[in-house]
Parts: C-alpha cells; structure tokens; sequence
C-alpha cells in the first residue's frame, strides 16, 4: 500500500511539473510571435538583395564598366541620348530605395516596384547592357 500511494505522490509531482513547463513554454512561443510580427520575411530580404544587385549591373548603378569587352558598345549606349533613360531609372531606384529605408513603403511593395523595374530594364535592353 505504501507502494502505491508513492507512485501517486510521484504521478502527480510529475503531471505538475509538466504543466509548469508547458505554461512557460506557451508564454515563450507567444512572445516570439508576437516579436515576429514586425520583423520582414527572411526569404523576401534576401530575393530584394537580389533584385538591387541585378538592377545595379543592369544599370551600371556606379557608372564603372563591370565588364570590359563591353565597353566599346557602352561608348554608343551614351551618345544614343538612351542615356536619360538610364539615368531616369537609375534615379527612381535611388528613390524607391530611400523611401524603403524610410518606411514609407512596406517590403512588399518595395518588391513590386523592384520587379517592374527589372521588367522595363528587360524591355529596354537597348538602353541596358547587363553586365556579365
């Protein structure tokens, strides 16, 4: 009999025990989430890192040749007057970038933006020479 209400005593410590750890564990998990919820995809932050380093290559952001073979072609790139065009697109990702760091625009946004850019980079790929 003593038996048996040792193993009780214990059942019970040990249920406690576990619902004390499930309890701090919940408050845990749901501080976490509640912390997340400001902080932006990882994933998203990462493929927006690649979209302004593909749109800076496509438009030479820092003016330097990244590619040398090609620069007999950039010298007729700039006396073809595309070069406003460049500069026009250079300068509204000079723009979408600030109001980002900002916070005037969510990373969504910011991303939409980034693709309509590359998008009319593509189209224009006269006026844009990637660099390789």
């Amino acid at each position: 009999m003593d038996i048996f209400f040792f193993f009780l005593v214990a059942g019970v410590t040990i249920v406690v025990l576990i619902l004390k750890f499930d309890k701090k564990q919940t408050v845990k998990v749901n501080t976490v989430l509640r912390e997340s919820r400001s902080v932006p995809p990882m994933f998203m932050l990462k493929l927006t890192e690649q979209k302004i380093q593909t749109l800076k290559a496509a438009m030479r952001f820092d003016d330097v040749p990244q590619n040398m073979a090609h620069s007999a072609s950039m010298n007729d790139i700039y006396n073809n007057g595309n070069e406003a065009l460049r500069l026009s697109k250079v300068q509204e990702l000079k723009l979408l970038s600030a109001k980002y760091n900002n916070g005037q625009i969510s990373i969504d946004a910011y991303n939409q933006k980034l693709d309509e850019l590359i998008n009319m980079v593509h189209q224009n790929s006269s006026a844009f020479v990637m660099a390789s």
